[in-house]
C-alpha cells in the first residue's frame, strides 16, 4: 500500500474525534461570549444650579407672650365662675367673683374711721387757732401752744391712715372681681363655687394670650455667626436688627406653618454650661395654630436667594467619611465622589463641594453597581430641582 494511502487512513480514524474537539471548542467560545455581561442601566440625574435661600434649621418651642396665673388676691367663698374651662376672654372681662359682703362691711367700717378722723381733726384745728391767738397776747405758755400744735397734727395723720385704710378696703373689695388681664385664653377652673380662695391657696386657672406668640430656640455662636452670614447681616452692626433673616416653622405633623416670623431678641451672653445663645422669634399666628410649649422646627432664612449646586436626595448615600454619590465619568465609569451638602430644598439637597455642574449621579440602580464598573446611563424623569 502506498505511503500516502496508510497516512490518509490513520488520519481517518482520528477524524471523528478532531471534529468532536472542533465542535467542543466552539460551545466554549460561544459560552464565554454570552458569559460577558452587559453594562447594568442605571437612572441618573445631573447636579444643575438653581437659586436658593440659604438656612439652618433648630429645634425651638412656642411660647406666649403674656402668659400668668390668676391667684385671688382676697381671702373667701367663690360666689360666681362666669366663663368656662378653656374659654377666650377680652382684657378686663369679669371671669370669676369673691363674696363681697365682708369687704363691703369693711369698707363701710373704714369710711367711718375716716369721718370721725376728720371730725377730730376739725376740733384740733380749732383748738390750735385758740391757743394761737392766746399764745401771742401772752395768755398760754409756749408750751401749752406746743402741745395743741402736735395735737392737731397727730390729728391730721389719723386722717391720712383712715383714708388710707378706705383705700385699702375699697382695693380689697375691688379684688373679689377676678377679670382678665389682657386677652386671652383660660385654662383649666381648679375650684368650683363655694370654694374657698385666696392669696395663699392655689392659683384659680391661667391664662395665656394667644397672638402674637414667640419661639424661643437655642443656637451655638458658630451657628448664629453662620446664620446671619449667609443672611448678609453684620452681628456688630447695631442697625442690623431690621435685616435680621425670616423665620419659618415646621410643625410636629410635618406642614410647614403659613407665616413668616422675625427675630425679636438675641440675649447678650452665651450659656457657659452648654455653648448656646438664646434667641426669640415672633410670630402673628393668626390662625392661632400655633399653642404655647408645642416643640417645633426653626428653620433661618436668609432674606436673599443665591445660586447652588442641587441634587436629588435619592442619589445620596452615607458611610463612615459622609456623605458620597455614585457619579458617571465622561468614560460611563462608575466614580464614588465624598459631597459636603448644605441645606435641603424640598426633595433635593445643595452641595457646597464635590460635584460641578452637569455631573451626571446616580439617582435608582444603586445596588445594582459599584465604583469602577461601567454603566448604561439613562436619564431620569426626576431631575435635580
Amino acid at each position: 500500500m502506498p505511503e500516502n494511502s496508510f497516512l490518509n487512513s490513520g488520519a481517518l480514524r482520528f477524524l471523528p474525534l478532531m471534529i468532536a474537539a472542533a465542535i467542543l471548542a466552539g460551545c466554549q467560545g460561544e459560552q464565554q461570549a454570552e458569559s460577558t455581561p452587559e453594562a447594568p442601566s442605571v437612572q441618573v440625574a445631573a447636579a444643575r444650579e438653581q437659586e436658593v435661600r440659604r438656612s439652618a434649621q433648630f429645634v425651638g418651642q412656642i411660647q406666649a407672650v403674656d402668659d400668668a396665673e390668676l391667684v385671688a388676691r382676697v381671702s373667701g367663698f367663690l360666689e360666681t365662675k362666669d366663663v368656662k374651662d378653656g374659654a377666650v376672654v377680652k382684657k378686663d372681662q369679669l371671669l370669676f367673683t369673691i363674696e363681697k359682703a365682708p369687704y363691703k362691711a369693711a369698707l363701710l367700717s373704714a369710711k367711718a374711721e375716716v369721718a370721725k378722723a376728720e371730725a377730730d381733726a376739725a376740733l384740733k384745728v380749732a383748738d390750735l387757732e385758740r391757743d394761737e391767738d392766746l399764745y401771742q397776747k401772752g395768755h398760754v405758755s409756749k408750751a401749752k401752744y406746743e402741745a395743741t400744735l402736735a395735737s392737731k397734727e397727730q390729728a391730721d395723720a389719723a386722717v391720712e391712715a383712715a383714708q388710707a385704710a378706705q383705700t385699702q378696703a375699697e382695693l380689697n373689695l375691688g379684688y373679689t372681681d377676678i377679670k382678665a388681664p389682657f386677652d386671652g385664653r383660660i385654662g383649666k377652673v381648679v375650684y368650683s363655687v363655694g370654694d374657698v380662695v385666696g392669696p395663699t391657696a392655689e392659683p384659680v386657672t391661667r391664662l395665656i394670650s394667644q397672638a402674637p406668640v414667640y419661639v424661643g430656640f437655642s443656637v451655638s455662636e458658630r451657628d448664629l455667626l453662620n446664620a446671619l452670614k449667609n443672611a448678609g447681616t453684620d452681628p456688630n452692626d447695631p442697625n442690623a436688627k431690621d435685616e435680621l433673616p425670616n423665620l419659618k416653622l415646621l410643625l410636629p405633623n410635618g406642614d410647614t406653618f403659613d407665616e413668616s416670623g422675625r427675630i425679636v431678641f438675641i440675649d447678650n451672653v452665651v450659656d457657659p454650661n452648654t455653648g448656646t445663645i438664646s434667641i426669640r422669634g415672633e410670630f402673628e399666628n393668626k390662625s392661632k395654630t400655633l399653642v404655647p410649649g408645642t416643640f417645633v422646627t426653626v428653620t433661618i432664612e436668609a432674606p436673599a436667594t443665591v445660586e447652588a449646586i442641587v441634587i436629588p436626595q435619592a442619589a445620596i448615600q452615607r458611610d463612615q467619611k459622609g456623605p458620597f454619590v455614585l457619579a458617571i465619568n465622561d468614560q460611563e465609569m462608575v466614580e464614588q465622589r465624598y459631597v459636603d451638602l448644605g441645606e435641603q430644598v424640598e426633595g433635593d439637597f445643595v452641595v457646597k463641594d464635590g460635584l460641578q455642574e452637569g455631573t451626571r449621579v446616580i439617582v435608582q440602580g444603586l445596588q445594582k453597581v459599584r465604583p469602577g464598573v461601567p454603566v448604561n446611563a439613562v436619564l431620569s424623569d426626576q431631575p435635580a430641582g
